[in-house]
């Protein structure tokens, strides 16, 4: 999709517009802590932005709230984020990946409550997370498909970000990396769901009865946990 600019809103900041060929529909939603814009190809300015405020109000309401600051922890099972200040190269973040901590050094010149560092420290820590997801996430998921006697094709990790995990036809499954961001029940219950189609590839009630029995009872209590999870990094 071709990338008209960057605009700059009177409520809403920097904007990222893009030309939606051969659409008549506009839309708008929030990226890396950035609204992006879809609009048709021939919308010029003006008309660009009148509807941005049209959208500012739905926006505004659903504007991401992250903040990080240092030092500071982020734990999960397997991996913990370490958030703190360094002088060595004060104008840089540094990143280290490894187990069982991940390292994030911000250098003291940089403005830790700023959006654009909030936004270089969470594509950061997603980096750090995809090189570290497959020794976290898939040994877990081969014991929980070995508890209920099930065999995928294969497992895969995934760069997804909003697909947290997936099951082919041929029974191959791949998790998001994203996964590492969650805690223990709310990883398994992506695992779960996705080791249920394996038998049902649908969202049919034999579906969710399966997965209910997978989850001992509790499937709609993980899915409403998950639904209002705060995620540690913004979600594209």
């Amino acid at each position: 999709m071709p990338v008209i600019g960057e605009i700059n809103h009177r409520q809403l900041g920097r904007v990222v517009v893009s030309a939606r060929p051969n659409s008549r529909r506009a839309t708008a939603r929030w990226r890396n802590g950035l609204v992006n814009l879809n609009v048709p190809r021939e919308l010029g300015l003006p008309d660009i932005n009148r509807l941005l405020d049209d959208f500012a109000p739905r926006l505004l309401a659903c504007r991401p709230t992250l903040r990080y600051s240092s030092p500071s922890r982020l734990s999960f099972p397997g991996v913990d984020f370490v958030i703190a200040r360094q002088s060595v190269a004060p104008s840089r973040i540094l990143a280290k990946a490894a187990l069982p901590v991940c390292s994030l050094e911000i250098g003291a010149d940089l403005d830790i409550e700023s959006g654009t560092t909030t936004r270089m420290i969470s594509t950061l820590l997603c980096r750090m997370a995809r090189k570290t997801a497959p020794q976290i996430l898939l040994p877990r998921a081969r014991q929980l498909a070995a508890r209920i006697g099930r065999n995928p094709a294969g497992w895969t990790i995934s760069t997804g970000f909003r697909t947290l995990g997936t099951c082919s036809c041929r029974g191959l499954i791949s998790l998001s990396y994203v996964l590492v961001f969650l805690p223990q029940e709310l990883r398994d219950y992506i695992v779960f769901h996705e080791l249920a189609h394996l038998s049902e590839m649908n969202h049919s009630p034999r579906f969710h009865s399966l997965l209910d029995s997978y989850l001992g009872g509790r499937e709609a209590e993980l899915v409403a946990r998950l639904r209002g999870y705060q995620w540690p990094v913004l979600r594209r």
